[in-house]
């Protein structure tokens, strides 16, 4: 069943305190945390137990690689800029 580990709980290393697994089976909205894999796997047989319930959709963005932060923060700065071309285009 897929709320079989729920109540199991170990520290999340992106945001620092314990959570259980079934904040991590959902944490996307409603999706897996990518890192859901390495984070449990000495816990419990977390890889068979995500090839069994999640979609193939969510398994190929659980195995892609994060984009650099450098990237991320490059993409924020266009939308800034956007918006601030938009805000000055709208006052003419």
């Amino acid at each position: 069943m897929i709320t079989d580990y729920d109540h199991l709980e170990i520290r999340c290393p992106m945001l620092g305190h314990p959570l259980n697994f079934s904040y991590c089976r959902t944490a996307n909205l409603g999706e897996p945390c990518r890192k859901i894999l390495d984070c449990w796997f000495e816990r419990f047989p977390v890889e068979n137990f995500a090839r069994q319930n999640f979609s193939r959709e969510a398994m190929e963005k659980i195995a892609a690689s994060p984009k650099p932060k450098i990237l991320g923060i490059l993409e924020i700065v266009q939308r800034a800029q956007a918006v601030k071309k938009n805000e000055e285009a709208t006052r003419k």
